[in-house]
This record gives C-alpha cells, structure tokens and sequence, in this order.
C-alpha cells in the first residue's frame, strides 16, 4: 500500500459511483466538493510542469480487478499552488480489456474549479464529462455548479426487488446514460448551505459483459425501467458541515437532507415519484486523538408507482453495505448504519512524507423493503475490518474487507467510505 491506488471511478466512471442523481451512495455533499480531484492536487509540486507517475490497482466485487499506470502532469504557479492537472491513465480488466483515459482538472483559486474527462475501453465501456463549479461566487455567497456526461458502464448487475433476493437471482446488464445536472444555493451561514438541483437522466439498458450470468432485459423483462427511461428532476438539498476536513475528518458533524420531485418522460401513466434522502455522519475523537469513532445513519424513500429500478433507493458496495456488491439491494426505502472505529497504529515517513496507518474495525447494518419501520427482521449486518494508509489531510488508499450472507467481500480505492 506504499503506491497511490486509483480506482476506475477515478478514471471516467465516477457518475455510475457518485454522480447518477438517485443512488443511495451519492454523496450531496461532494457534488459542490468531489473528493477525487484533491487527492491529485495534494501532490507535490514545484513551479512549471511536474510529472509523478503512480501504479494504479483497484478491486470491487462487481468488476474484479484493475491494474495500470497513472501519470499526474501537473502544472503550478510561482507560489507553488497547482493550477492545471492532466492525468493520462492506463487500466486493465478481464471483461472490458485496456481501458485509456485522459483527466483533466482546472483550478483558476480557491472557489473555481474545472473538469473534463474522457475514457476509451476496447470492449463496451466509454465516457465523456464535463463540469464547473465555482462555490464562492458572488463573494463568497453562492454556490454555482454545471455537469453533462455521457457513460456506458459495462459491469451493472441487478438481483431482482426486495431485500431477500438470493444471489443466485444476479443479472448483468450495460447502462448507458446522459446526464445533465445544473445547479445552484446559498452559503447561509459558515456551516450551512442550501442547494437546488435541476437534473436530466436518459438510461438504456443494453447487454453486460459477464459471460457466466443472464442478461437483465432477459430475467427481468417485465421490471419497471427495463425499456429505458428520460428522467426529469427537481432536488432541494440543506446541508450542514462541521468537519474539521473534508477528505480526512478527525472531529464534527455532516448531514445532508434533500427532497426530490422527479418524473420519467419516456412512459404513459404513474411517471411522476418524490424521493427524500438523509444522510447524518459524526465524528468522534478520543484516546489522545488516536482513535476517532464514526457514526453513520442513512435513510431514503420513494413515494408512488412506476419507478424505474435504478432510480430507487440502493444498499451495497464500497460505501454502504459493504459485505455485499455495488447496489446489491433495490427497493422503495432503505435505512443504514456504519459504525466505524479508526485507530492509529503507527506513524511512519516514506520519502520525506509522514504517513499514518490505521486499522478500522467496523459494522455495517441495513435493509432496503416497500415498508420501512415495519419488517427489519431481516436487516443485514456485515462486519468487518479496514487497513488505511493516510498522507493528512488525505487519504491514499484503503482496503476494506467485510463479510455479508453471499460471503466475503473487499474494496480496494481511495478515500474513506463516509
């Protein structure tokens, strides 16, 4: 773990992760501050051009493994402060072959930041995105935000509805997607902030690499979304942070609370759904600072008929459920859980830079259902352990590997789960 360990998501396919309005594993928050991009700008460099190339490895359960290079070219002023980051990126996969991508980050000062991306797969995969966000315009008082791409992601899988389908239910399928998103708020006060999100979601659902399992337009024929959806969303966001740091927190309190008016252009009939999410994170430091307990809970719903599957509340993968898949369970609500103590080891300096290794023993608990706080008997717990390696304030990678009902699960990447 001394070498940066990039994960795809880094590379292009970061909506399907983070970005795709309607995934439980959003994070509201990195929408206005993306994490990824300040892992990059965190490096070193001088004045003029300084080019750092890195391994690059990352591993999901869904995907299996990715191993290539990357090499961060970045471009500073007089101070020292990087104004221009290109990062070509090579990856390998078994399913989708070489993967080429090229990276591009913009920061013009603190507030304004630019991104552009590009990736190639030989087999299926693709994406292009652009974005800009400036949040400290007017002064410091708004927060302005655009984003369009367009991405296949060859390894989406889907079970089936409801929180006990088995694993012998798995489906592979290709989603290819549109997004725009535009947004716009207010900095209220030092901690609080309030967004409001216009957002356009075209989906096609088209065949999946993975050989070994069915086709979902096959399996599931008759599941709502199936034919393809054109979505239109109207997303209120309140957002309340404290923490001392976004990318490597020690101490505070984040929460996030949005509702969402969204309806499917594409289909006659119930089209229109209200979807409300809140996602609650504190964090506490004790033993002298060299242990920080984190709590987690997340709740999400949606209200009515006729939505399409990939709009509807989601648990598993790197950052919920993490004994299970990316969006292992599908349904109306979720609840989740994370508890989560991060105890620091040891303290060690590699090439004139202090790094922190960390263990974090930790529970994930959840369940997704048509009824929330009725049934939760059959609530998912997943324990399991992570070994962090951090270069404050960020995080270089982790590996966290959890059980769950399907077995062992592990994620290798960057950044903390939550």
């Amino acid at each position: 773990m001394d070498a940066l360990t990039v994960p795809p998501e880094q590379s292009g396919s970061a909506p399907r992760k983070e970005t795709v309005p309607g995934e439980t594993t959003e994070k509201a928050s990195e929408d206005v501050y993306p994490k990824q991009e300040h892992v990059l700008k965190s490096l070193p460099a001088k004045g003029g051009y300084t080019v750092i190339p890195l391994p690059a490895f990352s591993y999901t359960r869904n995907e299996n493994y990715w191993i290539g290079a990357l090499a961060p070219i970045l471009r500073a002023n007089d101070k020292e402060e990087i104004e221009d980051i290109f990062a070509p990126q090579y990856l390998h996969n078994k399913f989708i072959g070489e993967s080429f991508s090229l990276n591009y980050y913009g920061y013009r000062n603190e507030t304004v930041q630019y991104r552009v991306i590009a990736s190639y797969a030989t087999k299926v995969e693709r994406e292009f995105e652009a974005s800009f966000k400036d949040t400290g315009a007017g002064g410091g008082r708004y927060i302005l935000a655009a984003e369009a791409n367009w991405f296949k992601n060859a390894f989406a899988r889907f079970f089936g509805i409801g929180n006990n389908t088995p694993e012998a239910d798995e489906s592979t399928y290709t989603s290819r997607e549109a997004n725009i998103r535009l947004s716009a708020g207010l900095n209220l006060a030092q901690h609080f902030s309030v967004l409001w999100t216009e957002r356009y979601r075209d989906v096609r659902v088209e065949d999946g690499v993975i050989p070994s399992l069915p086709q979902t337009k096959d399996k599931f024929s008759t599941i709502t979304g199936i034919e393809g959806a054109q979505i239109f969303g109207h997303r209120l966001t309140l957002l309340y942070d404290t923490r001392d740091n976004l990318l490597a927190p020690v101490r505070g309190t984040y929460v996030s609370l949005y509702g969402e008016l969204a309806q499917n252009l594409h289909v006659e009939g119930p089209d229109r759904w209200f979807r409300i999410s809140l996602d609650a994170r504190q964090m506490v430091p004790h033993a002298s600072g060299r242990m920080v307990f984190v709590a987690r809970l997340m709740l999400a719903m949606v209200f009515s008929r006729g939505v399409p599957f990939y709009e509807r509340p989601m648990l598993g993968g790197e950052n919920t459920l993490r004994g299970f898949g990316r969006n292992r369970f599908i349904d109306d609500n979720l609840f989740l859980i994370n508890l989560e103590e991060r105890i620091r080891v040891f303290e060690k300096r590699v090439f004139d830079n202090p790094l922190e290794f960390e263990v974090a023993p930790f529970l994930d608990v959840g369940r997704v259902d048509d009824d929330l706080f009725t049934r939760l008997k059959d609530t998912q717990f997943n324990p399991g352990v992570g070994l962090r390696v951090l270069s404050r304030p960020n995080v270089v990678g982790r590996i966290d590997a959890a059980y769950g009902k399907d077995g062992g699960n592990v994620f290798v990447g960057l950044d903390y789960p939550f």
